[in-house]
Parts: structure tokens; C-alpha cells; sequence
């Protein structure tokens, strides 16, 4: 019998992508059962926080025993899967972004935020008579990127858990420089320096700007250093002519004189021993100045690897064991929004797991088991309309192709590359300026090429359509993804004519697309005739005045 073969896009770069939908956070229930209604083999569904840290759904606290039986139980019936996304907000390095420092107390919220989506899959999963339902956290939710050095560069104080931005400019020409701060330390960063076009200005490379911190903390080291030298020799001098009295006063036999310097000698053997504590303090401290400044980059993927780590745990000990996979963050100003640096945090986040696995009591793996489960259980969620935010710092089409063959060195054995880790996909478009979650086919995101550049690289892996940003909400961006991928049910016609959403039952013309106005769609009003003129209640993008999602539209956006 000859396999019948369809000849188009859907049928090539596509053809074996199980497709799903991205539920909004209104009543997921009803959106989860119109979904199937449409034909999607998968959904996924919102979590918000439950600190309030973004989202204005529902957290997984608000759905109780009820509502997960009936999603599992759905699921079931349809035979569909199911993923979730939990709030976006988690930030698995557990360092809060307001002041970029490491919190007891955020970190607290992290755990329970994990937690609680963790437990909210594995209730559903158990209603599914499923394992593995895929949890989708993002790799962070920062601002620690430094995707233009030249600008700003994020330096990590591993003493401190601190980040520190830095601008990597002085204001002055290189012969100034050489003249105020001396020949030393010019040549230390010379090699990492270049000037602007009118020479009055200096821009360190990154590793200037980290020689340049270190040194100026060897010099407050070294100035600390010297006045608590000149605080012994003070206290040495004391010392002596405190032992000359004392021994005058023994000679004299003046008892209350003796307990008077015997009491000033005590005191004078308490600060010098404190004051060798600082020395060895300050001498540790400069030792180890190479290691306390390094750039965040580099230290991101084993902080959040921790975080992933510890999800993974939680999820190892339920009955249905979730996957937990970690997404690039939505913006380059993220740290861990590059796919490679992905890949570092997933394969630090396997070896991590099995280290604390084998030796949980409650798990008692084998390193050979705990190694398996490592790989079942952590992978990642590759969101293609993140990616495509990088052309706002001038990325092409062909860069963000070669970002996902790129490979990083976690260390000098192993090589890694985001394809290695691909588990879910997340399909949506945009300008390229922000995260806008428009219908496929609408924005500039290579998608056709990403797929094929991981499918030649051996990923195989089912995809979500995270396309609520266009007037119509859901219904209308899946159908208009759909025709996108030249899927022939929907036929060929473009589908974005205003009278075609209306015809579309759910969401016609004001669905999740609200609040998207605000992330700076109205910017990108000509892929769409102009729709950003329109009213708000028409979907249009003048929504300063309309926070809050009002005018009945049906929530915040997914991210």
C-alpha cells in the first residue's frame, strides 16, 4: 500500500510535531474543553503566582480536589496530554531581582511557589492515570543579562550573593587614564580597552571591567591593611610601656596599681587578637579576589541549576513524577536566555540531581537509576518567539538559527548543546522587539528554520502554540497558526480579516489579546492593517486606560 503523503509545509519541517494549545487563565476548564473541541492533541495550562508576583489568574492553590479531578478527567477521556506553566515569575537561583541579592525569604517563596505547581501536576496526572506531565519553568525571571557588555555588564559577588551592575565606561582619554591611575594598573586592562570616535571615553571589555572591580578592591584591601598595621604598632608601643609600669608597680608593691594595668593589659591582648582576625581576614579576602568578582553569565547556569535541582527532588517523590523542564527567559536583559546557557543549566541540573539523589533516603537510587531519572524528569521547553527578541540587539534571522547548534563548555570533559536537552516546544511570533505571543506566521520568528535546524540535529518533540496575542485570542491565533504551517483543513486564505475573527465563537474579537497592547503591540500595528487604531473593545491598542484586563476582556497573557 503507498503511504499517502501531503506536500506542504505542514507535511515537512512539521510533520511529526504533536501540536497543543496555551490556555489563558480564564476558566481553563472551559478553555481546556474548546481546545479539544478545535482538535489540538495537547494544552497547557497557566499557573499564577501565589505571592501576586505576576498573573492575574488563578494559582495552584485555587484549584482544588474538584477542579483537578475534572481536568485530569477530561484529559483522559479525550485522550490528551497536558502540560503546565508555572508562573513565570519563579526564579529557580533563588536571587530576588528587586534587590539582586540572595533572600532567605524569596527564596522561601520560590520553594513554595515549585512546590505547589509540582503537586498541582501530580493531583491532575493521577486523575490522567498518567506520569510525566511536563512542567515548563523559566530558566529565570531577571534582569541580569548583559546581552551589549559594552553597556551594561552584570558582575556576581560570590562573598555577598550580590549582582552588581556595572557600566564598563570611564570618562576619560587613555592618555588621562595612564596619568591619574598610573602605567600598573593601565596595563593591566589596556588590552580590554577602546575608546569612542572622539577619544574622550573608555569602554572596558568584559574582562577589563573584572580586573578593574578586583583592582580597586585589592587597593581598599591593601589600604585596610596598612592602617590595621599601623593599629598593632600603636598597640605594641602600649604594650611595652604597659609592661614597664606594671613591672615598676610589682617592684613598689602597689597592689591596686597592678590590678588597675593588669585589667588595661587584658584589654590591650583582646584588641590585638581581634586585630589579628581582621589581618587574617583582609589577607583570606585578597587571596581570594579572582574568585569573589566574576561575571553573572558565568555563574547563572549553576545558580539556577540548584533551583531546577530541587524541583526535580520534590517531583521524584510523587507518585506521577512530573517533568520539570526549564524555557529561555523572554528577553536577552535575562540571564539564561540564550540556548546554550540553557543547555549548561540543564546538564548541571541532571548532575546535581543525581548527586542528591543517591543519597536521599526517601528515593534509594542506584547511581545508574538515579542517572535515568535525571534525564527523564529534567529537560527543556524551547520558546521560539523568545528567541526572536534578540534581533532588538541587531541578532538576523541566520544568528538566532546558529544559536541553537551552539555549543558551551561546562567543563574540560563535556561539551553541551540546547539540542541535546529539547523535550517541548513553544510556538508563537512577534516583531522581534517584544514578547508579543502573536498567531504563527504573523511577526519576523524563523520558525520554519528553527524547527528544521533541531530536527536535523535529532529533536523530535511535541509543541505548544502559545498564540493569544493577535485579536480573537486562542481560537483565532490557532486556526491562523495553523494555515501558517499549511495545514490544508484550514485552506489557504490568510486568516485576518476582522469580519473572520468575529465569526470565530469564542473570544471573537476580545479575547486574550488586551493586556498585550501594553507590551508594545501597537507598535507593530502594520502586520495587521492598522488594528491598533481601533477602540479597546474592539481589541485595538490603546489600553493605558484600560489596566486591569476591563471592557470584558478575559485576563492577563501567558509569557
Amino acid at each position: 500500500m503507498t503511504e499517502y503523503r501531503l506536500n506542504n509545509k505542514f507535511n515537512d519541517a512539521f510533520k511529526q510535531a504533536a501540536f497543543g494549545v496555551s490556555l489563558g487563565e480564564n476558566n481553563q476548564l472551559a478553555e481546556f474543553a474548546k481546545a479539544l473541541r478545535s482538535g489540538s492533541q495537547m494544552a497547557e495550562l497557566d499557573l499564577a503566582s501565589l505571592y501576586g508576583h505576576t498573573g492575574n489568574g488563578a494559582s495552584a492553590e485555587r484549584f482544588g480536589k474538584t477542579e483537578r479531578e475534572a481536568l485530569g478527567h477530561l484529559a483522559q477521556v479525550s485522550d490528551a496530554d497536558l502540560s503546565i506553566h508555572a508562573p513565570w515569575s519563579i526564579n529557580p537561583s533563588g536571587i530576588n531581582p528587586e534587590s539582586r541579592q540572595k533572600d532567605p525569604q524569596y527564596e522561601a517563596q520560590m520553594r513554595n511557589e515549585t512546590k505547589a505547581a509540582i503537586n498541582f501536576a501530580d493531583d491532575v496526572s493521577k486523575s490522567m492515570g498518567r506520569k510525566n506531565m511536563p512542567i515548563i519553568f523559566h530558566a529565570a525571571s531577571d534582569n541580569f543579562g548583559n546581552p551589549d557588555p559594552s553597556a551594561l555588564l552584570m558582575i556576581y559577588d560570590s562573598e555577598a550573593q550580590k549582582v552588581l551592575p556595572v557600566i564598563p565606561r570611564i570618562n576619560m582619554t587613555k592618555e588621562a587614564f595612564r596619568q591619574v591611575y598610573g602605567e600598573e594598573k593601565y596595563n593591566k586592562i589596556k588590552e580590554g580597552l577602546k575608546t569612542t570616535e572622539d577619544g574622550k571615553i573608555l569602554i572596558l571589555s568584559p574582562n577589563a571591567v573584572l580586573e578593574w572591580q578586583r583592582d580597586q578592591e585589592r587597593e581598599a584591601i591593601i589600604q585596610q591593611q596598612s592602617g590595621l598595621e599601623i593599629q598593632r604598632r600603636n598597640l605594641e608601643s602600649q604594650k611595652f610601656d604597659l609592661t614597664n609600669k606594671l613591672a615598676a608597680a610589682s617592684l613598689a608593691g602597689d597592689n591596686n596599681e597592678i590590678d588597675r594595668l593588669t585589667k588595661e593589659k587584658t584589654r590591650f591582648d583582646m584588641e590585638a587578637k581581634n586585630l589579628e582576625t581582621e589581618t587574617r581576614k583582609f589577607d583570606y579576602h585578597l587571596s581570594n579576589i579572582d574568585k569573589k568578582y566574576v561575571q553573572f553569565s558565568e555563574v547563572a547556569p549553576n545558580l539556577a541549576a540548584e533551583g531546577i535541582k530541587d524541583a526535580a527532588i520534590m517531583s521524584a517523590k510523587t507518585l506521577t513524577q512530573p517533568m520539570v523542564l526549564v524555557e529561555n527567559t523572554m528577553r536577552p536583559d535575562m540571564s539564561l536566555s540564550k540556548p546554550v546557557d540553557v543547555a549548561k543549566t540543564v546538564e548541571q541540573a541532571r548532575r546535581l540531581f543525581v548527586e542528591a539523589a543517591i543519597k536521599d533516603p526517601k528515593l534509594e537510587l542506584s547511581r545508574g537509576d538515579a542517572e535515568e531519572l535525571s534525564k527523564e524528569l529534567i529537560g527543556v521547553n524551547l520558546d521560539v518567539g523568545h528567541l526572536n527578541i534578540f534581533k532588538s540587539y541587531g541578532k538576523t534571522n541566520r544568528d538566532i538559527v546558529n544559536m541553537l547548534t551552539e555549543t558551551g563548555k561546562l567543563d574540560d570533559q563535556t561539551r553541551v548543546s540546547i539540542a541535546d536537552y529539547v523535550k517541548r516546544y513553544h510556538l508563537n511570533d512577534n516583531m522581534g522587539n517584544t514578547d508579543a505571543h502573536l498567531p504563527l506566521g504573523e511577526g519576523t520568528t524563523p520558525i520554519k528554520e528553527i524547527f528544521e535546524t533541531l530536527k536535523n540535529a535529532g529533536v523530535e518533540a511535541p509543541s505548544i502554540m502559545e498564540v493569544f496575542g493577535g485579536p480573537g485570542g486562542i481560537d483565532a491565533g490557532q486556526i491562523q497558526s495553523l494555515e501558517y504551517l499549511g495545514a490544508p483543513l484550514f485552506g489557504d486564505t490568510p486568516y485576518k480579516s476582522l469580519p473572520g475573527y468575529a465569526a470565530v465563537p469564542y473570544s471573537s474579537i476580545i479575547g486574550d489579546y488586551a493586556n498585550y497592547s501594553q507590551l508594545g503591540l501597537r507598535n507593530d500595528f502594520l502586520a495587521y492593517g492598522g488594528f491598533s487604531g481601533l477602540s479597546p473593545i474592539l481589541g485595538g491598542g490603546y489600553m493605558e486606560n484600560n489596566k486591569g484586563g476591563g471592557g470584558g476582556f478575559s485576563g492577563a497573557p501567558m509569557v
